[in-house]
């Protein structure tokens, strides 16, 4: 068995930090090639019931052709080096992605926690929102667009970002205002999941982030800014449910 193999042996483990993604991570050297592994894992409530089994290996297919379109679009992503999977019963199997490493990465949740001086803060988020309007532009919607899925990494001009994870997503012949929003509210989830309670980004650092994503574009950013709001005060307001749910005697 080669150390790629050992992505599909045994039981798949999950992230055992916050922010960290969804799965392990397996960094290896092959024929010279640094390379990292993942094993795919189901999230949301699939991730109970099916943990890291899918029918048959058209997901990795998918993730190998969007990968492609995506870099003869311009929009950084890793290069899938190898696909491969395991055949558990019949057409159900499981399966793991191999890309070529991001030299120096970081994701944006630990790039926050470095405490980044305020210029190289304000450079991440200026590529940031520059990256994802360009993968929207080129017609993709991610399907799990979050904090762990924009990667900061060394390149030949300096520092600069790719988009990672691209299971489940697609292209659509335009990324309309509704399908941004969408986005966009995903990855404010995660930013108030993960980073915001320690590392809060100013209101001004906020805005600078939506009026690179816009561009030009004021309805957009007026629709995103509204839409955005409301977005959240549901997830405040459902998080002091949670809490409250989960603390108070009441709750157990």
């Amino acid at each position: 068995m080669g150390r790629a193999d050992l992505l599909l042996a045994g039981e798949a483990l999950r992230a055992g930090q916050p922010g960290r993604g969804r799965g392990r991570m397996v960094v290896l050297d092959l024929a010279g090639q640094r390379l990292v592994g993942k094993r795919a894992l189901h999230g949301g409530i699939l991730a109970r019931v099916l943990r890291d089994l899918y029918l048959g290996p058209s997901r990795l297919l998918d993730q190998l052709r969007l990968a492609d379109r995506l870099r003869r679009s311009g929009i950084p992503t890793p290069e899938v080096m190898m696909i491969g999977w395991r055949t558990i019963l019949g057409p159900i199997c499981t399966q793991a992605i191999l890309t070529r490493a991001i030299p120096e990465a970081q994701n944006l949740y630990e790039a926050a926690r470095d405490e980044a001086p305020w210029r190289r803060r304000r450079i991440i988020l200026e590529k940031s929102a520059a990256l994802v309007r360009a993968m929207h532009a080129a017609g993709f919607r991610h399907a799990d667009l979050n904090v762990t899925n924009l990667i900061v990494g060394q390149g030949p001009d300096g520092f600069r970002l790719h988009v990672v994870d691209l299971d489940g997503g697609r292209f659509l012949d335009r990324v309309g205002r509704r399908t941004r929003l969408e986005n966009l509210g995903r990855l404010l989830r995660s930013y108030e999941k993960w980073i915001e309670g320690s590392f809060r980004l100013s209101a001004r650092e906020e805005i600078l982030f939506l009026r690179r994503y816009c561009g030009d574009d004021a309805a957009l950013f007026r629709y995103l800014v509204a839409g955005l709001r409301r977005r959240r005060a549901w997830f405040r307001l459902r998080r002091a449910v949670w809490r409250r749910g989960r603390f108070s005697p009441s709750g157990g």
